[in-house]
């Protein structure tokens, strides 16, 4: 029997969270493969209801009183996930849907070949399921920087071809539990806490000697921004602000973590003209919260490493 534990993280998203376990309700998968879900209610302001274990059986719910962040939310999810000795661990973004065949083509490559370490779906945007949300992602390592392919594209020509990946999101990521035991186990790094915290695990698995894959056979749906957008717009626009402070810190932290000496300059000189024209961007606009947050983010990724 192989066992698949899903790791889902909630930080006030109740509504969303319901529909993306009713998806998960009726996944479809072998009679040798068990599914379980953890559901980590990340110091939501409004606890989640334990009824939930009733209405969605398979369902562990486990509470942090803090947030966490999405790196920390799934550590936790982390530890109790392994204690059902897990063969594959699901992250999965709690703003959701899951096609009900999406798991079997994810499992087939990881069950195939064994030097395949995690695998992502093809996703879309929700409710508009025409548009990509991802369908496979970039590194550009000359300036350390990510890219999305096909963000926001009709999906017209419907490819589906199976390609070795750079880096994978976190909004679905199935990974051989494997990688999270032993001596060497990983963990997202929690300073992070939200944010390019998916590329640097991709690139530590990497760093095992495993491939990652986008499998665009597997389809899931994603209500992008739930977390990190407000519902009404507001003098900062949509963007909470304190996610313009992740994005920029965190991106100076990748690169001082993985860029080569010899792409020091063009990195440096990438990550400069982004800043001089992000800062005065957030002025013009009236946007001083966030002006100021991107200094604070500076001086922070130049300052502090991440644990």
């Amino acid at each position: 029997m192989k066992k698949v534990v899903v790791i889902v993280v909630d930080w006030n998203g109740e509504e969303v969270t319901r529909e993306c376990l009713s998806s998960l309700k009726f996944i479809q998968t072998p009679v040798n493969v068990q599914v379980s879900v953890v559901l980590v209610d990340n110091g939501s302001e409004s606890p989640l209801p334990q009824t939930l274990t009733k209405e969605y059986p398979f369902l562990i719910l486990i509470r942090s009183e803090i947030n966490l962040g999405f790196t920390g939310g799934n550590n936790l999810g982390i530890e109790k996930a392994l204690l059902q000795e897990p063969d594959y661990i699901l992250f999965l973004n709690n703003d959701t849907i899951v096609e009900s065949d999406f798991l079997n083509p994810l499992l087939y490559y990881l069950e195939t070949d064994p030097l395949v370490g995690a695998v992502q779906p093809k996703i879309y945007f929700y409710p508009d399921k025409s548009r990509i949300w991802n369908a496979g992602n970039k590194f550009y390592p000359c300036i350390t920087q990510t890219a999305i392919e096909g963000y926001g594209k009709v999906d017209y020509k419907k490819e589906s071809i199976t390609k070795i990946q750079p880096w994978l999101t976190g909004c679905a990521i199935l990974a051989r539990a494997s990688l999270f035991r032993g001596r060497d186990e990983l963990r997202f790094k929690e300073s992070f806490f939200a944010l390019y915290e998916d590329v640097d695990l991709s690139f530590a698995i990497c760093k095992k000697g495993f491939s990652l894959l986008y499998v665009p056979s597997s389809v899931i749906y994603h209500r992008a921004g739930y977390s990190s957008n407000t519902r009404i717009k507001t003098k900062e626009g949509f963007t909470r602000p304190f996610m313009i402070f992740l994005n920029c810190r965190n991106r100076i932290w990748l690169a001082r973590l993985y860029t080569p000496i010899y792409y020091w300059p063009t990195t440096f000189l990438f990550l400069l003209t982004y800043f001089l024209l992000l800062f005065p961007y957030f002025l013009i606009r009236g946007r001083y919260t966030k002006a100021f947050l991107v200094i604070k983010a500076i001086k922070e990724g130049i300052l502090t490493k991440p644990d």
